[in-house]
């Protein structure tokens, strides 16, 4: 069953990550224009996985923050 609390939690979340992507769009725009100056790409696919991993662990580690910080505010407020 749904809870106040889950579904809270749930639309802090989805608020992060709907505000990192537009993060994210902007940095795929830089990006882009890097790749294009570029001549050598045997280095692009190492930097890509570590922004992968980076970009990964700041949205698991986002979702769970702001969700949190929904919940405390959503009880606190109550």
């Amino acid at each position: 069953m749904i809870t106040s609390n889950i579904l809270i939690f749930v639309m802090g979340g989805m608020t992060f990550l709907f505000a990192f992507s537009y993060f994210k769009d902007a940095a795929i725009e830089v990006f882009k224009k890097e790749l294009a100056t570029k001549e050598s790409h045997e280095s692009i696919w190492p930097k890509l996985f570590k922004v992968f991993l980076v970009d990964w662990l700041i949205c698991i580690l986002g979702v769970l923050v702001t969700g949190t910080v929904f919940v405390v505010v959503f009880n606190l407020a109550h």
